[in-house]
Parts: C-alpha cells; sequence; structure tokens
C-alpha cells in the first residue's frame, strides 16, 4: 500500500464517528491513568491536572486531525508534527507523560511483556522478530535464565550500544521474498509485526515462510496481532470463557466486541496510526492495515505450515498507554 493510500485508509476510518469517539476516549483514559500508574514519582501529582492535560492534549490532536479530513497528503507531515518524538512537542506532551512514559517503556512495559510471553517460553535460544531497539530482547537475557543465546532480526540496526553488545542480531527485510536466516531458534515472537508486513495473503504468507527459516525444529512462534473480533466469531466454546474472563477487567473490552464488524476494524486502524506515530514516536513506519479476524489469522497460519498450539485473547491490558484488541497465536511447524 502506497503512503497516499495509507492516509486515505486512516481518513476513512477516522471519519467513522463511532470508531474516533471509542478511540478518544480510550486514549484519554489510558494516557491519564499511564501517567499516573506508571511515573516514578505517582504519589507527588495532582490527578485533576493530570486528567485536565491528557483531555487537551488528546482533543488538540483529534481537533488538528479534523482539520485535514480533507487533505489526506497532509496526514504524515501533521503526525511527524504532532509525535512525542518531535521535541518542539514537548509542550503539548508534558513532562509529567514525557517521564511516565519513558519510565514505562523501559521499564514496566518490558516487565508486562515478559510475564505475557513467560507461559510460553522454552528451549535456550530466542529471538524477536521486528525487534526494534532490542530491548524485550535484552531483557530476556537479563531476566529469563533459560536463554543462553538472544537475539533480534529487523530491517535496519535500532540498537543502541549497550544492547547491541548484549544481543546477537540480523538485518533481514523477511517481506522479501527468498530472504533466509543464517541462525534458528527455539523461540520466536513477532509481536504487533505482521500487520505492518502487507495486507494481502501473498505479503503475509511471503513473511511467514520467510520466518520459518529461524525456527528450530520443534520451536514456537509467538505472534500478537491486533484482531477484529466478530460476535460469531468470540462466541465459539474454545474463546468464550477467556472473554468472559476479561470482561470485568476490561469495560473498552466491552464495548469493542459490541460494534459491528466494520467499527472494529477502524478502531484498530485510529488505534495502529496515532499509538505508533504520537506516543511510540514512529510516524514513518508502514501502515498497510494487514488486520484480521481470528478465523482468518487462524487460517492463514494453516496455509503456511504451521500448526496452532493456543490461542489466548489478551484484549485491551490493564496498564498499558497504548490498548487495543491483542491476541497472542501460539504457533509451531
Amino acid at each position: 500500500m502506497s503512503r497516499p493510500e495509507e492516509a486515505k485508509t486512516f481518513m476513512a476510518a477516522f471519519s467513522n464517528s463511532n470508531a474516533r469517539n471509542f478511540v478518544k476516549n480510550i486514549m484519554k483514559k489510558n494516557y491519564a491513568e499511564g501517567v499516573l500508574l506508571h511515573h516514578p514519582r505517582s504519589y507527588e501529582l495532582n490527578r485533576a491536572y493530570i486528567y485536565r492535560r491528557v483531555n487537551e492534549l488528546v482533543e488538540g490532536i483529534f481537533s488538528d486531525i479534523a482539520a485535514i479530513q480533507r487533505s489526506p497528503q497532509k496526514l504524515f507531515e501533521l503526525l511527524s508534527y504532532l509525535s512525542r518524538s518531535n521535541n518542539n512537542q514537548n509542550q503539548r506532551w508534558f513532562d509529567e507523560f514525557l517521564e511516565a512514559y519513558r519510565y514505562y517503556k523501559h521499564n514496566r512495559k518490558l516487565l508486562t511483556r515478559y510475564q505475557q510471553l513467560k507461559p510460553y517460553l522454552k528451549g535456550n535460544s530466542y529471538c524477536d522478530i521486528g525487534c526494534g531497539g532490542g530491548d524485550l530482547a535484552a531483557f530476556m537475557k537479563r531476566h529469563h535464565t533459560g536463554f543462553t543465546h538472544v537475539a533480534g532480526i529487523d530491517t535496519m540496526d535500532w540498537r543502541t550500544e549497550e544492547i547491541s553488545n548484549e544481543i546477537d542480531f540480523q538485518m533481514l527485510d523477511f517481506t522479501v521474498p527468498g530472504m533466509k536466516s543464517d541462525k534458528q531458534y527455539d523461540v520466536l515472537t513477532c509481536l504487533a509485526v505482521l500487520h505492518h508486513a502487507g495486507n494481502t495473503d501473498y505479503q503475509t504468507g511471503t513473511f511467514l515462510q520467510n520466518l520459518k527459516t529461524a525456527l528450530k525444529e520443534g520451536g514456537r512462534l509467538i505472534i500478537e496481532e491486533d484482531v477484529i473480533l466478530p460476535e460469531r466469531e468470540v462466541k465459539a466454546s474454545s474463546f468464550r470463557e477467556q472473554i468472559n474472563n476479561l470482561k470485568d477487567k476490561q469495560p473498552f473490552l466491552n464495548q469493542f466486541l459490541s460494534l459491528p464488524v466494520k467499527t472494529q476494524r477502524d478502531v484498530i486502524i485510529i488505534i495502529d496510526f496515532l499509538a505508533n506515530s504520537l506516543a511510540v514516536g514512529v510516524p514513518d513506519m508502514p501502515f498497510p492495515c494487514g488486520f484480521r479476524t481470528l478465523s482468518d489469522w487462524e487460517a492463514i497460519f494453516r496455509e503456511n505450515g504451521f500448526s496452532i498450539a493456543d490461542i489466548s485473547i489478551q484484549g485491551f491490558v490493564k496498564g498499558n498507554f497504548n490498548q487495543s484488541s491483542h491476541v497472542l497465536f501460539i504457533l509451531t511447524l
């Protein structure tokens, strides 16, 4: 998908008022609660002040986007301007938010992620596909004693000098047909990556076939995706209990499940663009919006030679600054 097509896809989703308002409300709640939870001196913070600043931040972002709705070609320029990584925007992204997010990114988020993944870890070698700066792989090396060899794979090397001394790395673009890993691992993670790799079955299949070259025989691939959850699929007996266990803890999941499939997709599109461009601060990544339903993901995994060992619906994980309809797929060859 070209950049203009990505912008049009986002603007079409943004024009859905139900999806737009859902995302606006979840951003306000998650940003405020995130600052109050993750700030290293949270006991000093004035709650009313934090909620007011977050409300101003989110309302301003949505107002700025609405102002260019008829000019989608301006979207990525605007997202770059609004990004947390834009030093000129630090007044908008107020100090308490910036400090809380830094602490969350380098501490709490990694611990939460590790706790999610730990039940599925095995063997002594691990690689994170689409590893970015390598923070998760380095965290695994420090905290998961079973791993003696830890690595990352990505299209670019964003590691700091400290992390480059801790983990192995291969620069590979698995979207390119025939790309192969020189090394194989007992566990691979591929977290919120596949929907950025393409939006067709061929593109996703190419990525998955290349990814298989990094997995040992008998190894385990853990994929996380933001998933469309049609009512007919979550009512299936294998998922009903998981959903029921999350309902009381995740009010946004209940709201999301009540939305039509098209609106669910629009919600995920808006969240993905804004989370990555704004708080994460990487507006130049590709956004092909390769989102699928549970059954569509299951089908494409099987078509590409994987068996599905488990599916864990994580939902809108409490404490995360950026929440969506997360699902973990545990795959084997």
